[in-house]
């Protein structure tokens, strides 16, 4: 199994520098790659060079807006995309997911899973 890949999107906010320390500083099984994107151009350029499994970003970025997510994420289905909040605990993650419902339990199982 490879080791799982986050690219750190950074605007030089504490908040980034707190999170992308945290990240380098634990004792996880991770690769770490920092990165200051200006616009989702760029953020997809750089997500296309190094196939990351995750991208980290703050909320107040403009990254993390919805149609930067929306584009972020059809680019690249199977990406995984966290947004830390700023001011709150909470942690937003996205992932583009695609099922083919053939049965009706199929909505119930999108629904109930974690």
């Amino acid at each position: 199994m490879s080791t799982p890949c986050v690219l750190a999107v950074q605007q030089d906010s504490l908040l980034d520098r707190a999170l992308t320390g945290i990240l380098k500083k634990s004792q996880s099984d991770l690769r770490v790659i920092t990165f200051k994107a200006n616009d989702v151009s760029g953020l997809i350029a750089e997500t296309l060079g190094q196939k990351p499994d995750m991208v980290l970003l703050g909320e107040s970025m403009a990254l993390a807006a919805e149609d930067a997510l929306f584009r972020l994420l059809m680019s690249f289905p199977s990406l995984r995309v966290i947004v830390v909040s700023d001011d709150t605990n909470w942690l937003h993650i996205f992932q583009k997911k695609d099922k083919l419902m053939t049965r009706q339990s199929d909505l119930l199982d999108v629904l109930c899973v974690d």
